[in-house]
């Protein structure tokens, strides 16, 4: 019990102070809390054979493999030469085509894919990505209210 109680500490700290990242953190709790017998192995290994944690890595992988090809830097700028200067044409183009694939994909799967592809689109803009980020998270989650087959999002 008291085992558990300072790993849990140490990983708030840990995670409040931000001097170590957070995915540091959390494995290193997992492996902390394994060395003390405090979980069995089958115990620690049972998040991650979850098929969410799955797709995410994988889209996350396919997310890297579009920014490192250059794929992310061709589509945005063909969208940049389409929308011109202004940030509200930008916004608004990027939301369509988010809530059009949303409609048809999964929530996370369409912010994963669109990620890297918007975050090179600012970057090419001169633009904060979080301008462009926020209304791409809100029109995924109305791209999957669109269809039956889009993901609808938690009540919760």
């Amino acid at each position: 019990m008291t085992a558990t109680l300072i790993i849990l500490a140490v990983a708030a700290i840990l995670f409040v102070s931000g001097k170590v990242r957070s995915d540091i953190v959390a494995l290193c709790s997992l492996i902390a809390l394994l060395l003390c017998r405090i979980l069995t192995v089958d115990e620690a290994m049972a998040g991650f054979s979850n098929s969410v944690v799955i797709m995410m890595v994988g889209l996350f992988i396919v997310g890297g493999g579009i920014f490192q090809t250059g794929l992310a830097k061709k589509v945005s700028s063909q969208i940049l030469r389409f929308a011109g200067n202004s940030e509200l044409k930008l916004e608004i183009l990027v939301m369509l085509v988010t809530c059009t694939i949303g409609a048809f994909v999964s929530n996370t799967g369409t912010v994963a894919l669109l990620l890297p592809i918007v975050v090179s689109l600012a970057t090419n803009a001169g633009m904060n990505p979080s301008r462009l980020l926020m209304p791409m998270a809100f029109a995924s989650s109305m791209g999957g209210m669109m269809t039956l087959i889009g993901t609808p999002p938690n009540l919760i």
